[in-house]
């Protein structure tokens, strides 16, 4: 199954529904490739849409062709004491993340990125593989792109205190503890929350 973001609402595209769905279902027909347009007419009405199809890698792939796509990459980073590094920007508490860069790794991106909007010096990610994507929609001027973000485990073990990279807009980068997470999500981006509960903190 593949989760979208459109602003506020999340589109899910998966063969088959859930046991317990709690949203809209559009069905795709055979042969039909739903546009953003499609669905952004059917999230007048609800918060979830599941797109269903026998075929949905299909129906993904041909979604995600048709919007101009971008690829980023952040990291969840803890230190010895199990406190997550976060950033305070455009309001909302957020995870470092950036884009990728002509010829440059995702991993390394990923590296890249944590260590310019927190200004701590990030060696290496703690594993390998990604703790998960995420997507979402979003408009630059008046064209809706398609990005996705690949997001690592990171440990930082240095002394060094973070500090926020304001030309980006960030106002705050600090450590929390992992019982401030929960409240702090409350008020911020959903693939946020899908990134802290794929990697096994107790969120909603």
């Amino acid at each position: 199954m593949y989760k979208v973001y459109i602003e506020n609402s999340a589109v899910l595209f998966a063969q088959q529904l859930p046991a317990d769905p709690q949203g809209e279902v559009f069905r795709v027909a055979p042969g039909e490739t739903p546009a953003i347009t499609k669905f952004l007419q059917k999230l007048q009405f609800t918060k979830k849409l599941y797109v269903i199809s026998e075929n949905i890698e299909r129906i993904f792939d041909e979604f995600r062709a048709s919007l101009p796509f971008i690829e980023a990459a952040g990291g969840l980073v803890v230190d010895d004491a199990a406190k997550v590094l976060m950033i305070f920007r455009n309001g909302r508490w957020d995870l470092p993340k950036g884009k990728l860069e002509p010829g440059e790794r995702i991993e390394d991106c990923a590296v890249r990125e944590v260590s310019e909007e927190c200004g701590l010096r990030i060696e290496e990610l703690q594993r390998k593989e990604p703790i998960t994507h995420t997507f979402h929609c979003y408009r630059i001027r008046e064209q809706w792109v398609l990005k996705r973000t690949a997001w690592y485990h990171m440990r930082y073990v240095g002394g060094q205190r973070p500090q926020p990279q304001t030309v980006e807009g960030i106002t705050r980068a600090e450590w929390i503890a992992p019982e401030r997470v929960p409240e702090l999500l409350s008020g911020t981006y959903y693939t946020i929350g899908d990134v802290f509960r794929e990697a096994g903190y107790p969120v909603r």
